[in-house]
């Protein structure tokens, strides 16, 4: 499995137990948690564009 699926992967993981917090009203850390998953989904874009130049 390629890096940036497992990131894609570990990203979408990160959003839904954001998403998942905010609806328990948890919101200190729902937010960094979706701030986060954010993170790794844009991060997997350039591992993906450096995983396609090889």
């Amino acid at each position: 499995m390629k890096w940036s699926n497992i990131l894609l992967i570990v990203g979408l993981l990160a959003l839904l137990a954001g998403a998942i917090l905010s609806v328990m009203k948890m919101q200190p850390y729902s937010d960094y948690v979706l701030v986060a998953g954010a993170v790794l989904v844009i991060l997997r874009g350039a591992v993906k564009n450096r995983e396609s130049e090889k």
